[in-house]
């Protein structure tokens, strides 16, 4: 069984600031708990859980020089570059965002390094949406009622990476993005 609820678009925001020669710096707003849109849940145990994965865990994206765009997840996962990498210390944070549908969530956040001298359009990532991906075999889950809907509730997974998104893909957390610290 294909699993559509291992990717959940995110987004990075804002200026990179320079890390060094090579590298530049941003933030990854990555995902709220609870109910989200796509039908799965997140506890505070699971993303506990999974936030302990975040290290090393890469920036991926598919980009179109024909559109000037990223596109999407692709077909398979090894689709695309590496764009940049989650440090070893991500700096990890739950920070406010509202969202374009007026609401504020409170969002996983880390730090982000791009490797913005390697690759001419990783300066483009910055204001980009995200989808994070789970790693599929990791991923154990129960079906359960919350309230009057029925949800995939999370109990064990890590992360696989995070895909950049382009700007006609809409990421299921309504602001995971890039953006600036």
């Amino acid at each position: 069984m294909k699993n559509s609820f291992n990717e959940f678009p995110v987004t990075i925001y804002g200026n990179l600031e320079s890390y060094n020669e090579v590298l530049s710096k941003a933030r990854c707003r990555i995902f709220y708990k609870y109910e989200n849109r796509n039908g799965t849940y997140i506890s505070d145990e699971f993303a506990e859980k999974l936030l302990s994965s975040i290290a090393y865990a890469p920036v991926k994206g598919i980009y179109e020089p024909a559109d000037g765009d990223y596109t999407d997840h692709g077909k398979e996962r090894d689709e695309g570059r590496i764009y940049g990498i989650v440090p070893e210390n991500p700096n990890v944070a739950w920070e406010s965002h509202v969202d374009e549908d007026g609401v504020t969530r409170e969002y996983a956040c880390v730090d982000v390094l791009i490797f913005t001298a390697l690759y001419k359009e990783a300066s483009e990532i910055v204001g980009k949406s995200q989808s994070m991906e789970l790693y599929g075999p990791s991923l154990q889950y129960h079906e359960a009622m919350i309230g009057t809907k029925r949800y995939i509730v999370f109990d064990e997974g890590c992360f696989l990476g995070l895909q950049v998104l382009g700007d006609t893909v809409e990421p299921c957390f309504e602001g995971a993005s890039f953006y600036t610290l």
